[in-house]
């Protein structure tokens, strides 16, 4: 069975939740780093993810892929999927409010961890302009 996360907050700590193929999951971390290496062109040059969820009952760290994540916060969401059973990070997908950015993306991070009190997430998107013009822009996601 593949992992179908959920993530949401309202911006409290009571308003966050977990869910893992609808059950609630206690977690007290959750970090998510995707960055895609880019040439001056913005052509894709590969890349790394690290995805994990440190469990409360056990303290353990447990992978988030193969399956999918949502993140829902206010005024923006991300779905991640990555179905790879060996985890290959050009499978890996992501949509951002609702549009599929995956060719764009240099980097999506996000770590939730209740235990530093931390809260902190954010895309960045790549967009080549040609001949040594480049732009990225960062969104602000938590």
């Amino acid at each position: 069975m593949q992992n179908q996360w959920v993530f949401s907050t309202q911006g409290s700590w009571d308003t966050t939740t977990l869910f893992n193929n609808g059950e609630e999951i206690f977690a007290s971390r959750l970090f998510l780093q995707f960055r895609q290496a880019r040439n001056w062109l913005g052509s894709d040059k590969g890349g790394e993810m690290e995805a994990i969820i440190r469990s409360d009952d056990s303290g353990e760290e447990v992978g988030i892929f193969p399956g999918s994540i949502e993140i829902q916060v206010p005024n923006h969401s991300v779905l991640i999927q990555n179905r790879d059973p060996h985890f290959a990070f050009e499978e890996t997908k992501i949509w951002y409010q609702e549009i599929e950015v995956t060719p764009t993306v240099a980097e999506f991070s996000i770590e939730v961890d209740s235990d530093q009190n931390v809260v902190q997430a954010y895309i960045s998107l790549f967009q080549g302009k040609g001949l040594g013009s480049t732009e990225s822009e960062t969104f602000t996601i938590l």
